[in-house]
């Protein structure tokens, strides 16, 4: 049953694909606002909106683009009144932009998933034993999943062709380290040489995939295929080795939980409906989902360490 829930998800979510062009910004309505904002306030005559607030500044709107949002709100507001479908636009629901972020939402439980990754691996480096084998591929673990956070919040606050890209490849370099941690503690100590390798191989393709993505082209369809599926294999390989090994070492559940969660939280994108307040969307519902799982990710991994070193003293 697990596994055909995990495998439900994983071709799911391969249907969830961005789109750069939208019904909302190909409309006439819309492209008139936008024709109009742009000729009155963005020309050369008349530069009514060249002087921006400063927040705007500082995430580096521009005239034409803050056209594009008052345009994108104007053509809502009158769908709403009329009671017509909420339209998306550049791929996107219409947010309410907060101090120049665009997406307030999702900028918050990104900052909230990288203080529980911080916080939840201050406290596994403060207990863990020194000895602990995986001690020194365990402490990248912040480091990557800091990284991947924080490009979130850089690329929610304000979306652009860059922030897009560095958060994708972010993503799915966690995804990559977590391949690389699991056949670390799974094949154990003894088969270092074995671990050089997988890890090589995983980052050389790594590698390939930003480079199609970056430089031949960058298919979202293919971008999220491919964390989907070695998401997948992540979870069902960490669900077979905790289960086999869960009479021996009861704190795996921990482990199992919090892998199964992130694959599962995965099933709110399929919900995509025009945002709550202008402000939740299912998206950002995902990015909440996921803020206490590290507890229970660090939790597994400082009861690992704590157990082998208890195993040690008992044989001594």
């Amino acid at each position: 049953m697990l596994y055909t829930a995990i495998l439900v998800s994983m071709l799911l979510a391969i249907q969830i694909v961005p789109s750069l062009e939208s019904v909302g910004d190909y409309s006439l309505d819309y492209r008139y606002c936008l024709s109009n904002c742009l000729q009155k306030s963005c020309s050369d005559v008349s530069p009514i909106r060249a002087t921006l607030p400063w927040h705007l500044h500082v995430f580096l709107w521009t005239c034409s683009d803050d056209c594009r949002y008052t345009c994108m709100h104007e053509v809502t507001t009158e769908d709403v009144k009329l009671g017509r479908p909420i339209r998306q636009f550049y791929g996107k629901w219409p947010f309410v932009r907060l101090l120049g972020i665009q997406e307030p939402a999702s900028v918050l439980f990104s900052v909230l998933n990288l203080v529980t990754h911080l916080h939840s691996f201050s406290k596994f480096h403060q207990n863990a034993p020194g000895d602990y084998p995986f001690l020194w591929i365990v402490r990248l673990c912040p480091l990557i999943a800091s990284n991947t956070w924080v490009w979130s919040v850089v690329f929610h606050s304000r979306d652009t062709r860059w922030t897009e890209r560095l958060d994708y490849f972010s993503g799915t370099l966690l995804v990559v380290y977590m391949m690389i941690l699991q056949f670390v503690r799974i094949t154990g100590p003894s088969a270092r040489p074995w671990q050089y390798i997988y890890a090589t191989i995983i980052l050389l393709l790594y590698c390939t995939h930003i480079g199609y993505l970056s430089l031949v082209h960058f298919d979202y369809g293919y971008n999220m295929a491919v964390n989907v599926v070695a998401g997948g294999f992540c979870t069902a390989v960490w669900s077979i080795w905790c289960i086999k090994n869960y009479r021996e070492r009861r704190y795996l559940w921990k482990c199992m939980v919090s892998v199964v969660c992130n694959s599962l939280f995965i099933l709110l994108e399929l919900l995509d409906f025009p945002p709550f307040l202008w402000t939740f969307d299912a998206h950002s519902l995902w990015h909440m989902s996921t803020i206490p799982l590290p507890y229970l990710w660090y939790g597994f991994l400082l009861d690992d360490a704590l157990f082998g070193r208890v195993k040690t003293l008992k044989a001594i």
